[in-house]
C-alpha cells in the first residue's frame, strides 16, 4: 500500500511539472492563465519554432515569469538567458551571437542597469564596457572591432 501511494505522488508530481506550449496560455491583465482556469498559471512553458527546435523556455509563478529564461535561435544554438522577478527582468542577461560568441551582458536591478554591462563584436573583441551606477551611466570605454582603445 505505501509503495502504492509513493508511486501515486510521484507521478502526481511528474504530470504537474510538465511543460506547456505557451500558445495554451491566456493573457488576463498582465496575468497568465490556462483555458477555463481561474488561479493564475504556474509551471513551466515553452514556444518551439515551426521547425520543432525550441524557441524559449521558462516559469511562470502565480501568472507572472519567474526565475531564468532561455531563448535559442532557429538552428538550436543558444541566443539569450535573463533572470525575471515577479514579471520583470530582474538580474543577470546574456546574449550571443548565432555563431556562438558572447554578444551581451548587462545587469538588471529594479528595472535600472547595474554595474558593468559589456558588449563584444561578433569576432569576440570587446566593443564596449559600461557602469552604471543606480541606472546612471558612470564611466565607459570603447573599442574598434580589432581590439584597439577608442579615444
Amino acid at each position: 500500500m505505501k509503495g502504492l501511494l509513493l508511486l501515486s505522488s510521484s507521478l502526481l508530481i511528474i504530470g504537474c511539472s510538465k511543460s506547456i506550449d505557451d500558445s495554451l496560455l491566456i493573457d488576463n491583465s498582465g496575468l497568465m492563465y490556462l483555458p477555463n482556469s481561474d488561479k493564475a498559471f504556474t509551471g513551466k512553458a515553452y514556444r518551439n519554432y515551426k521547425n520543432g527546435n525550441t524557441e524559449y523556455e521558462g516559469t511562470y509563478e502565480d501568472g507572472r515569469v519567474e526565475g531564468l529564461v532561455t531563448m535559442w535561435y532557429q538552428g538550436g544554438q543558444k541566443k539569450a538567458e535573463q533572470k525575471f522577478q515577479s514579471g520583470e527582468i530582474d538580474g543577470l542577461g546574456v546574449t550571443w551571437y548565432v555563431n556562438g560568441q558572447k554578444k551581451s551582458e548587462q545587469y538588471i536591478e529594479g528595472d535600472k542597469l547595474v554595474g558593468l554591462s559589456t558588449l563584444w563584436y561578433e569576432n569576440g573583441q570587446k566593443k564596449e564596457e559600461k557602469n552604471y551606477n543606480n541606472g546612471k551611466l558612470s564611466d565607459e570605454k570603447s573599442w574598434d572591432p580589432d581590439g584597439n582603445l577608442k579615444e
